[in-house]
C-alpha cells in the first residue's frame, strides 16, 4: 500500500487536480440541491458527495491534513449508509419515486396535481397536509404566502 501512495506522490498535479474537481462536485452538488434541481434526499445527490469525498482523499495523498482526513472518511461512511438505505427503500417501495432529478418546482402554471391532494414539501417528497390547532399548515412549496 505504501508503495502505491509513493508513486500517487509521484504526480502532484494529479492529485492536485483530483482535490479541485472533488471541491468543484462539492460546490457543484450544493448549487443543485439549493437552486432546486436535484433532490438532497435522492441518490443522485449522494452518488456526487460519494465521489467528491473520494477525489479529496486521494488528494490528500499529497499533503496530509488529518482534520480534512477526518471530514471526507466521515462523508464517505455516512453517505454510503444512506445510499445503501435510499437504494433500498426504493427496492422495498418505501422510497418516493419523484426524489432524484427535479424537472420544475412545484405551482407553474402547467404543473400536474399531486395524488390525494398531498402538498409537496420543501423535502421534495409528497406527504400528507400537517395539522395546526386543527388546520392544515401550508407547505413551503405551496405558492402562497399565508394569510394573515
Amino acid at each position: 500500500m505504501t508503495g502505491l501512495f509513493e508513486a500517487m506522490r509521484a504526480y502532484p498535479d494529479l492529485l492536485q487536480i483530483c482535490g479541485v474537481v472533488g471541491s468543484a462536485l462539492y460546490v457543484g452538488g450544493f448549487a443543485l440541491v439549493q437552486t432546486g434541481r436535484i433532490c438532497g434526499n435522492g441518490p443522485y445527490y449522494s452518488c456526487n458527495q460519494l465521489t467528491a469525498a473520494t477525489l479529496v482523499l486521494i488528494s490528500l495523498i499529497g499533503a496530509f491534513n488529518l482534520g480534512a482526513f477526518f471530514i471526507q472518511v466521515g462523508f464517505l461512511i455516512f453517505g454510503s449508509i444512506g445510499l445503501v438505505r435510499k437504494l433500498r427503500m426504493r427496492k422495498l417501495g418505501l422510497y418516493p419515486s419523484g426524489t432524484g432529478v427535479i424537472d420544475r418546482v412545484s405551482g407553474g402554471p402547467t404543473e400536474p396535481a399531486i395524488p390525494d391532494g398531498w402538498p409537496a414539501t420543501c423535502d421534495w417528497e409528497k406527504r400528507r397536509p400537517v395539522l395546526a390547532h386543527d388546520r392544515p399548515v401550508q407547505s413551503c412549496l405551496a405558492g402562497a404566502a399565508p394569510a394573515p
